[in-house]
């Protein structure tokens, strides 16, 4: 059967409440039958962890022995109703393969880790069909082809405080991501602020590059990263099927430097659960006297700033020549401003993130400022579905407009997004997300209406 197909069919589930997940065991414990191995099962639906499954125990005793296999699908489905350049609607998507080998696991190499991933993508774009504008509505368009990813060798030492990263993989894995992001479908948004991959040769999913990255972490509160990673003009092209593993004489690099704050504000008193020691509850004690003590939580937030420099050869805007010494910074910071209550993850979070790029000679949007506000469980009885806001405004450059205003296509000043969504979590493995984007400015060169566009993702994990 299609997986696609599965996909789908995953997305319009419905089901109801059921006991807890039973504790992981080994494959010969889930001969007798098990509710949580039986897609369809109240079990299955809400405590468990994918689609397909826990493959009657396989899937938990390969984990427990090193081998985490995963397979992820999303969709983005968008129609602009208003404005743009025609009216339409496409369907895009991305099936994601992907192997995680644990080598303490396996053959007791402490710290080590290697991840092997695959994607096939399909579908149009409708920005690129019937709106034309910068920061297209649909992250999950580009390299509409099956290509290989990641090869990523990660080895960590000194308690974890220090980790290395070499292989194949992007600059956005690691550099300049939040797990904000993903929650947005507009692709301005979603991944990386889009000036950085636009700007210069930062790669980003799901382009790969080869690379190696060093991250420090010398307190939970405070981390530091450095990474270098090939840049090239195959960059991108669909026909090698992410298999171009060449490095060759016109290639160049991009050196990434990024610094981070992770504190947490207004700490409280989170009460652990009382825990008996056997005895208590026989002789009839309060088991108050055998609580553990209580941990310290606040308001959780994410601080950082980075600096990249690239001396290869960019091209132009409007010359022949190419000019090297690409560089930029880039800011963000996410802090969450309010808690339900002491430790809790439902409340609220406001985000921004800012990409200065000077050179307007070779980066196409010079600045871009993104932010918006996120809220997990607004819907009483909802609490793990999460609620968004977000804005993406950019500006072009100088040097772009007067190209592009000289070949005829207008002359384009600034683009600007703002998006709507709610994410519904079904399950842990399903989530369907509605979604309102306005564009405005398409384009940038006050040539295209401004755009409605009305949509949906769905996200399930197989």
């Amino acid at each position: 059967m299609n997986i696609r197909f599965l996909a789908v069919a995953a997305c319009a589930v419905i089901s109801t409440a059921g006991p807890a997940r039973a504790d992981k065991s080994r494959f010969w414990d889930y001969y007798e039958p098990h509710p949580t191995n039986y897609i369809g099962s109240r079990e299955w639906w809400t405590q468990g962890d994918a689609f397909s499954g826990d493959w009657w125990g396989m899937r938990d005793m390969l984990e427990d022995d090193g081998v985490d296999f995963s397979v992820t699908y999303t969709n983005n489905i968008a129609g602009n109703v208003v404005g743009g350049r025609q009216r339409s609607a496409t369907y895009t998507d991305n099936l994601g393969f992907g192997v995680e080998f644990n080598f303490e696991k396996l053959i007791g190499w402490k710290g080590a880790t290697l991840t092997l991933s695959a994607l096939n993508r399909a579908g149009q774009s409708l920005s690129q069909i019937a709106i034309g504008n910068q920061f297209t509505v649909q992250q999950v368009y580009g390299t509409q082809t099956a290509a290989y990813y990641a090869l990523a060798f990660e080895q960590s030492l000194l308690d974890d405080k220090v980790a290395i990263k070499l292989g194949r993989f992007a600059a956005g894995d690691d550099f300049a991501s939040s797990p904000i992001y993903w929650l947005y479908m507009n692709n301005g948004i979603d991944g990386n602020p889009q000036a950085l991959p636009v700007n210069t040769g930062f790669s980003s999913y799901p382009g790969a590059s080869w690379g190696a990255r060093l991250r420090v972490d010398p307190t939970p509160e405070f981390n530091a990263m450095a990474g270098v990673y090939q840049t090239s003009t195959r960059f991108g092209n669909r026909g090698y099927h992410g298999f171009d593993w060449r490095m060759e004489d016109g290639d160049g690099v991009i050196m990434i430097g990024q610094v981070g704050w992770t504190p947490e504000f207004f700490k409280r008193a989170v009460p652990a659960a009382g825990t008996a020691d056997g005895k208590a509850v026989a002789a009839g004690k309060d088991t108050k006297s055998f609580q553990e003590p209580a941990a310290m939580k606040g308001l959780p937030g994410h601080y950082w700033f980075g600096a990249y420099y690239s001396p290869w050869q960019y091209a132009q805007f409007g010359k022949t020549e190419k000019a090297g010494n690409s560089y930029g910074f880039y800011w963000h910071a996410d802090q969450m401003i309010y808690q339900e209550s002491p430790g809790s993850a439902q409340g609220l979070t406001i985000w921004s993130a800012v990409v200065l790029s000077p050179q307007q000679n070779i980066a196409k949007l010079p600045f871009e400022v993104n932010g918006g506000l996120v809220y997990q469980g607004l819907i009483p009885g909802r609490d793990n579905d999460e609620t968004v806001f977000g804005v993406v405004y950019g500006q072009f450059s100088d040097d772009y407009a007067a190209a592009t205003k000289a070949a005829g296509g207008g002359d384009p000043q600034y683009e600007l997004v703002f998006e709507w969504g709610h994410r519904v979590q079904l399950s842990k493995f399903l989530y369907v997300q509605p979604n309102i984007q306005y564009v405005i400015n398409p384009g940038g060169a006050h040539n295209i209406p401004n755009a409605l566009v009305l949509g949906a993702q769905c996200s399930v994990t197989f």
